[in-house]
């Protein structure tokens, strides 16, 4: 049984040469009871058109099965308007593609749970504010009409951003100095993409948000809501 994730970099699964940037989809895995396994085939950079045009969505489809899930965030880069190999028109092509999506899930057997991009990093007079235009409205509006789950987590983000405050959420972001990370001598000020510590709280963010929902992909994820008793006998040393 499987969980595959299908998006962008903020998604992404990481390896060593990009430490310490981490995706959210990088970590759901903590979150998962352990007969799933998770495949995260989100990418840098990736609309919902280049996801097709490249035919990762087509790798997924091969390897779906009836009973498996996917959970869909695009938008991210869906608005790069001077990019004609990204960029999709939010009440036209881009709900269009995510109708493609979720009909070609739905022919596998599987199911597919739509999510928001996550918000950048950006604040005006205190706020968090809305980077991505009317993209997740776009999907909100889809998924509402058509009987999908979507996960506005471009909300949630922004929300919880906001009750954190700008200096307190740097830490989710690849905001850091110079020679702090072999990977980045010059340091970064990447306010879109995460770090370990971002990336958990935005997978706990879904996980907590899929449970108040009715859809059968909440059963995947362990129950937030009752702490696992640990046998702390069996950790000493």
């Amino acid at each position: 049984m499987k969980i595959f994730m299908m998006g962008d970099s903020t998604m992404k699964y990481n390896n060593i040469y990009s430490y310490p940037q981490v995706g959210w989809g990088q970590v759901l895995h903590l979150f998962t009871k352990n007969e799933w396994l998770i495949e995260d085939h989100a990418e840098n950079g990736r609309s919902t058109k280049s996801f097709l045009d490249e035919g990762r969505f087509q790798v997924i489809l091969n390897r779906l099965s009836a009973g498996d899930f996917v959970i869909c965030q695009f938008g991210h880069n869906d608005e790069k308007q001077s990019d004609l190999s990204r960029y999709t028109v939010p009440y036209g092509t881009y709900q269009e593609n995510l109708a493609y999506f979720a009909n070609e899930v739905e022919k596998k057997g599987a199911h597919i749970v739509f999510v928001t991009s996550i918000t950048r990093h950006k604040f005006e007079n205190g706020f968090c504010v809305n980077t991505h235009g009317d993209y997740p409205q776009a999907m909100l509006d889809f998924a509402k009409k058509n009987g999908y789950t979507c996960i506005d987590l471009n909300t949630l983000t922004r929300d919880l951003y906001t009750r954190i405050g700008e200096e307190g959420t740097k830490k989710f972001h690849m905001i850091f100095g110079e020679n702090v990370f072999e990977n980045y001598p010059q340091g970064k000020d990447d306010h879109s993409h995460l770090r370990y510590e971002g990336a958990v709280t935005i997978a706990e963010l879904f996980v907590r948000a899929v449970a108040k929902t009715d859809d059968p992909i909440k059963n995947c994820f362990l129950d937030l809501a009752h702490k696992a008793k640990i046998d702390e006998k069996m950790l000493i040393d």
